[in-house]
């Protein structure tokens, strides 16, 4: 962890004084660039999180094997895709900040399901609303973050927006496997609903983050 930590400060200083940065930290300080880090790295955690507590409640608590297992995400996979189709038309319209509200919202909704009720059918219903979320999420947070740069400034931005996109999933795998791991002792579940209690409420806290954070319009200051 110490190296790590001092790899990035020396990555972030060499980047400060390079004549021609891989990564322009400036633009961080722009809202629509933070907003779209910011709602990528919580869609990758999230969806992380889907697919660990999923495929660990499947496979260690229910006994199902990898086919059965792969079949029963065939309905995240289809949310995934109906809620980034559906953002991808309406977000002209309604805005970059409902989309990113309601996004995360629904990843809250649907994480919340299994929290409360832990069945093989309520897991698949409440990832697959989960992933809908997540789903508009990849679509706000894209439009945003490229909405408001320069040409020149484009390579740049989608180099960061993927930078944030694999910090989501390292820390997303990180937290959600320890806070299951604590509690899954033999046929106890309570480790598979902490998991999805945290998921819920840091997707709750997001949307509330979101919802100061996000320029009403994809691409606007």
């Amino acid at each position: 962890m110490p190296a790590a930590v001092l790899g990035y400060l020396a990555f972030v200083i060499r980047q400060k004084t390079a004549r021609s940065p891989l990564m322009d930290l400036t633009l961080l300080v722009r809202r629509p660039v933070a907003t779209g880090t910011f709602l990528i790295l919580m869609a990758t955690a999230l969806m992380i999180a889907v697919f660990f507590l999923g495929t660990f409640y499947f496979q260690h608590a229910r006994g199902f094997g990898a086919l059965q297992t792969g079949l029963l995400f065939l309905p995240v996979a289809v949310g995934t895709m109906l809620g980034a189709n559906l953002t991808g038309r309406a977000i002209a319209r309604a805005g970059a900040r409902r989309l990113a509200v309601a996004g995360l919202l629904t990843t809250a909704i649907g994480m919340a399901v299994p929290a409360l009720s832990m069945h093989p059918v309520t897991v698949v219903a409440g990832t697959a609303v989960a992933a809908a979320g997540a789903g508009a999420m990849f679509v706000v947070a894209s439009a945003t973050a490229l909405g408001q740069v320069a040409p020149h400034e484009s390579g740049i931005a989608s180099g960061i927006v993927s930078t944030f996109h694999e910090f989501g999933a390292s820390i997303g795998a990180a937290v959600i496997s320890s806070v299951a791991a604590a509690g899954i002792t033999g046929d106890a579940l309570s480790g598979f609903t902490d998991g999805f209690i945290l998921a819920a409420v840091a997707a709750g806290v997001a949307a509330l983050v979101a919802a100061i954070l996000t320029p009403g319009r994809a691409g606007t200051r």
